[in-house]
């Protein structure tokens, strides 16, 4: 470093030889003098800091990337398709009067349970119970006629053709009895099917009529429903007879209600672009009833041990799926993959990884290939 004498040394030596110059020049001494002490100064201050030894420049540590990981592992994962369906009874029917009257009696009522062939109501059956015994009067009749004839046909003392028009007669006589003890008996309504009576139409005196369209009674069978749902005709190639399914309604929230393909329509709906599948299920509790609305998830097929990961850790953009792996260095690496089957939560990586690799999970977003990370926590495979 120069010392303070040294510089007014200097600064005397400049000031002689700007005096001497004056006189020859036309700068003013003032204007020189000022721009000599800046060149003096600057000159000083480079000397002055020549002498000192350069600084090394810090080196800049990359910051990582907080990310939390996770093993990939082999395991089982199903195909399906999510749609919605309404159970219906598998079995239900209108109770229509074959007899025509008035009705005299309900033996029913709505919710009760009726085993089939069981007597709902009664018409009035006095006008039948007439009918039937002229018709049986008149049946008699000509049985005996009928065997008298017999015997005299084989001694030959009637002619043959006698014998077969009586015998005839005899035999529509044996209908009309049949058609009037059959009304007779349905004046006593009856269950055809066994299950739980869902809606009463008819009233005690009503007048009812033989196979007219007015309803008496409706009944379902609630111990076995099916659910009809729709899917796209792209789906079709998916499905078969036999593949389950699982449903849930808004009435049981914590059950997980269990069912099988059963039947599958064989044509595609042009309007809508849709075909029918049946489904059955089973309702041995009858917690269920007809007319639930159920959401459905029905299962195409399962893969077992096959490379798996959590929906969350995949980046998808235009058919582009892509997943970063971490090394043992900490470096992310962007990885291209190729999907398979997925369900709610996880998806098959059926190209790109393979058991073992360590992947991103949580913090994804942030990265790009060959990022440093950090991992803060690493999860399991659920």
């Amino acid at each position: 470093m120069h010392n303070t004498d040294d510089f007014n040394h200097l600064t005397d030596f400049c000031l002689t030889g700007l005096t001497k110059m004056n006189t020859n020049t036309r700068f003013p001494i003032r204007t020189s003098l000022m721009a000599t002490l800046l060149a003096v100064s600057f000159g000083l201050s480079g000397c002055g800091n020549a002498g000192a030894q350069n600084p090394e420049p810090e080196t800049e540590v990359a910051a990582r990337i907080p990310v939390a990981t996770q093993q990939v592992k082999l395991s089982a994962i199903t195909s399906s398709f999510r749609t919605t369906a309404t159970l219906e009874a598998r079995e239900e029917t209108d109770v229509v009067s074959k007899a025509n009257g008035l009705v005299e009696e309900l033996l029913v009522e709505e919710g009760d349970y009726v085993q089939k062939g069981q007597v709902l109501a009664r018409i009035r059956d006095e006008e039948y119970q007439i009918q039937a015994a002229q018709a049986r009067a008149e049946l008699n009749s000509i049985q005996q006629e009928l065997s008298r004839m017999k015997e005299m046909a084989e001694q030959n003392m009637i002619s043959q053709d006698s014998y077969e028009k009586l015998r005839f007669s005899a035999d529509l006589m044996q209908a009309r009895y049949d058609m009037a003890a059959l009304n007779l008996a349905e004046t006593d309504i009856r269950a055809p099917i066994s299950g739980y009576i869902a809606k009463r139409y008819v009233k005690t005196g009503n007048l009812v009529k033989q196979y007219e369209p007015q309803k008496l009674f409706h009944i379902i069978a609630l111990d076995s429903l099916q659910g009809n749902v729709y899917l796209p005709e792209r789906e079709l190639r998916h499905v078969k007879v036999g593949q389950t399914a699982q449903l849930r309604v808004s009435a049981l929230p914590n059950e997980v209600i269990p069912a099988t393909v059963e039947r599958i329509s064989p044509m595609i709906d042009t309007q809508s672009g849709t075909f029918k599948v049946v489904l059955n299920v089973a309702n041995p509790e009858l917690s269920l009833k007809a007319g639930m609305f159920a959401n459905v998830n029905l299962n195409y097929a399962t893969r077992e041990q096959t490379v798996t990961v959590p929906r969350y850790a995949l980046q998808s953009l235009d058919n582009q799926h892509t997943i970063f792996t971490v090394d043992a260095d900490g470096v992310a690496h962007k990885i291209d993959v190729k999907i398979g089957f997925e369900d709610e939560t996880h998806i098959e990586i059926v190209e790109g990884l393979n058991a073992g690799d360590e992947i991103v999970v949580n913090g994804q977003s942030n990265l790009k290939d060959a990022a440093l990370v950090e991992v803060i926590r690493r999860e399991q495979q659920s």
